[in-house]
């Protein structure tokens, strides 16, 4: 088992819980990470093009072993 703590990142700012989980490995954590991510987007996208919404999967020691974000893009094709 792994320990990782989870730090999000949406309209309102970062935030850092101090919560450490315990996943069977880094995959198992983006697993979670993805999971998270799709319920905070069910909160609300970004407000404006290029925003994004993320969690960055951190390591006990500290470091960032990964991150799952959804960047919003409005495209106008030509036509």
């Amino acid at each position: 088992m792994s320990v990782f703590q989870f730090r999000f990142s949406d309209q309102e700012g970062d935030v850092a819980p101090e919560e450490f989980y315990e996943f069977q490995d880094l995959l198992a954590a983006i697993d979670e990470a993805k999971r998270v991510l799709a319920e905070m987007a069910l909160d609300g996208l970004p407000n404006e093009p290029g925003g994004s919404i993320a969690i960055e999967v951190v390591t006990a020691t500290g470091s960032v072993a990964a991150k799952v974000g959804l960047t919003l893009s409005v495209d106008f094709p030509i036509g």
